[in-house]
């Protein structure tokens, strides 16, 4: 095994599943209800966030669209950040129970490739716990996963780097030592203020010159990431 790479730490939302469209629409559905303004500038601002801080955002926004005066077929007068989050996410569930959670390109692939490669492996998102097992399970992917972290489990959020250090710690892993791989700009910011190696696999936003600059490597999709690792592996004999 590549002896400079030994643990891997992969977001969930973005990286594993494709689940920020599924989130996307339902945003999209529920602004229109409401006839909140510019929902796409917030779900922009939330990538990669926790739910306190998606909350603070939506309240803004909220706000924005009530001083307005927008309208919908449903009243803003009683709407707060924290209700329109918890609709969202009932929406969300739904279309999961209608057609099942999507995994990304590759996703299950490349951790069943990673974990016969011996590295340890990881799962750090700023998702509930209580939802991350759950879908992990559902999906056949929690098996892959040396140990999970989720939200609830630490107190600041990415860009903050405490989620990513906590897992390596709970790894045993050192940050020199360790690829985080993730979709988001505050992911990536996360990574690198946690001193470990950042691998950024877009999803519905780009990388701008701050994540070239920040990012390790940038990679199409996970196939492309199993392969670097296995060149790396195969370089190393």
């Amino acid at each position: 095994m590549d002896t400079d790479i030994k643990t891997i730490i992969f977001d969930m939302d973005g990286v594993l599943f494709d689940s920020e469209s599924l989130d996307k629409k339902a945003w999209i559905e529920l602004a229109g209800e409401y006839g909140i303004k510019d929902i796409m500038s917030a779900f922009r601002e939330c990538i990669g966030t926790p739910d306190y801080n998606i909350i603070s955002v939506l309240d803004r926004y909220i706000e924005k669209s009530r001083q307005e005066g927008c309208t919908g077929s449903r009243s803003l007068d009683d709407l707060t950040g924290e209700r329109f989050r918890k609709e969202t996410l009932d929406i969300f569930d739904r279309f999961v129970e209608e057609q099942g959670m999507p995994l990304k390109y590759y996703a299950a692939e490349c951790l069943s490739s990673l974990k016969a490669k011996g590295y340890k492996l990881g799962l750090a998102s700023s998702t509930p716990v209580e939802r991350v097992v759950p879908q992990l399970t559902v999906t056949g992917l929690i098996g892959y996963f040396d140990d999970v972290v989720g939200g609830g489990m630490y107190k600041k959020g990415k860009p903050d780097p405490e989620v990513f250090l906590l897992s390596c710690d709970r790894l045993g892993g050192k940050p020199a030592e360790t690829i985080v791989i993730e979709d988001s700009y505050n992911g990536i910011r996360a990574a690198y203020a946690a001193g470990m190696r950042p691998v950024m696999v877009p999803d519905l936003i780009m990388p701008d010159d701050e994540m070239r600059e920040k990012a390790w490597k940038i990679f199409e999709n996970l196939k492309e990431v199993d392969e670097f690792l296995s060149a790396k592996q195969t370089d190393e004999v």
